[in-house]
């Protein structure tokens, strides 16, 4: 058993609210340059699908002397659609962009804008559903077995020698993203802004089973799209 693909399974980030900041520096009255940033919300991860290992294996009953059997039969390792979330993360998110404004300060108090950037994301806090951690763990002894020539007790489900630890990272990236907002000026220093902004945010996720005698046991890696639609509203003030 070397890798295998498990189509039809996956996660999907669960919908958050988060308090947020922006600070927009103008370099004319049109064009300006924003920074937002936030405070890093708790993403929930839910599952979808069911793993399976596949299994292949030829049993000579009593040294071969009636001949050999062919097994076929896919082992279960873990199952995503648990009751709460898969995994759980807290996303950084800040982003920065230039964007092109309408209308004039002082003349045109609603004023639309446009805007083009990126947003860096990383994840920390990284932690996995109890159940599926304990699946890993489980398919870890089994790895162990077989590393230990005890398949019997790999295919039994029993522990092995090994100590199993579960690990899973996900790594940081810069996606593009895009922005239609307006401000509206409520006196000469305050307004209200109200922002729609769309990202496009491909990043790789890895889980590892590691044990202090065998080393690494098993490695999984996964490609996660979120594109996200960030919905912002809020107060300014202007110096």
């Amino acid at each position: 058993l070397e890798q295998w693909d498990n189509p039809g399974t996956g996660l999907e980030a669960e919908d958050v609210t988060t308090l947020g900041i922006m600070a927009n520096y103008y370099f004319t009255d049109q064009i300006s340059f924003e920074i937002k940033a936030g405070i890093p919300p708790k993403v929930d991860l839910q599952g979808k699908g069911q793993i399976y290992a596949p299994f292949s294996a030829i049993a000579k009953p009593l040294g071969g002397v009636l001949g050999h059997l062919e097994l076929e039969n896919d082992i279960f390792i873990t199952d995503l659609n648990t009751d709460g979330p898969t995994a759980t993360a807290r996303a950084w998110t800040p982003a920065f962009e230039f964007q092109d404004h309408f209308g004039k300060t002082g003349v045109n108090k609603f004023r639309p804008y446009v805007g083009v950037g990126l947003m860096y994301a990383y994840f920390n806090d990284l932690k996995m559903n109890s159940q599926t951690e304990q699946d890993l763990i489980r398919a870890g002894h089994m790895i162990a077995n077989i590393l230990e020539n005890n398949a019997g007790a790999a295919l039994e489900n029993k522990d092995s020698k090994a100590n199993p630890n579960v690990k899973l990272d996900a790594n940081d990236v810069f996606a593009p993203v895009a922005t239609l907002g307006f401000t509206y000026d409520l006196n000469d220093r305050w307004f209200a802004v109200g922002s729609l902004s769309y990202a496009h945010l491909l990043t790789e996720t890895t889980i590892t089973v590691n044990d202090a005698t065998h080393g690494e046991l098993i490695r999984s890696k996964a490609d996660i799209e979120i594109n996200p639609i960030l919905a912002y509203a809020g107060i300014g003030m202007r110096f």
